[in-house]
């Protein structure tokens, strides 16, 4: 009896003894609380470090509607040409006349989005008065339809030689350069080897360049 009783002593005090030198070896702060052995665990964890803000360069581009000769030098040689049949190479400058070819392409460039759309009205507002006059009349449209390969066609009205003449005449055409039968009067040409082919007569009216159709030959 007296050896169990010793033996739970002994038992006892290595317990308690475990305890005190356990509770020691915890570092505490001046606060007390206990501070733990790893305090990096105990950090919320993110899936990917954080990163720089990327500096971004933000430019505008204008719609940019390319012609030739509105953005560079149009060459001596093509002015040469363009004046060529003028009787006074002098009346028209060069200045006149790159101002006059960025035009002409423009209105070109319109005429090409009216005849996609076959807008008859929007087309006549770029037609000379003469032009108008002369293509209402019956007996020119019939003059016309002659000259057309299919003779099925008939042209009774000016919207007919719209859709029928001028169109198919300049379907796929594309425009090189002018050529100046007179100051006030261009050809607007695509330049071949042979021969230039026409498919555009202008004519200057009060400072502003209007389709010119010619009669019928």
């Amino acid at each position: 009896m007296k050896k169990n009783i010793f033996f739970i002593l002994i038992t006892l005090t290595v317990v308690f003894s475990i305890s005190l030198s356990s509770c020691a070896s915890k570092p505490q702060d001046n606060s007390g609380t206990t501070v733990p052995d790893n305090p990096v665990n105990d950090l919320p964890v993110t899936d990917t470090l954080p990163q720089e803000p990327v500096e971004t360069d933000y430019s505008y581009d204008e719609d940019v509607v390319e012609v030739l000769g509105a953005d560079e030098e149009l060459s001596d040689d093509e002015y040469m040409r363009s004046i060529a049949a003028l009787d006074d190479s002098k009346s028209v400058s060069k200045k006149e006349f790159e101002d006059d070819k960025h035009r002409i392409l423009e209105i070109i460039s319109d005429l090409a989005i009216i005849m996609e759309t076959k807008d008859t009205l929007a087309w006549l507002k770029y037609i000379d008065e003469p032009s108008q006059e002369y293509y209402k009349n019956p007996v020119n449209l019939r003059k016309a339809q002659r000259k057309l390969p299919n003779k099925l066609i008939e042209l009774k009205t000016i919207q007919d030689y719209f859709y029928y003449v001028f169109i198919p005449a300049r379907k796929n055409s594309h425009i090189d350069e002018i050529r100046y039968v007179s100051k006030t009067h261009v050809k607007a040409v695509q330049v071949r080897e042979d021969s230039d082919a026409i498919y555009y007569e202008f004519k200057k009216e009060n400072g502003k360049w209007l389709i010119y159709l010619p009669p019928v030959a």
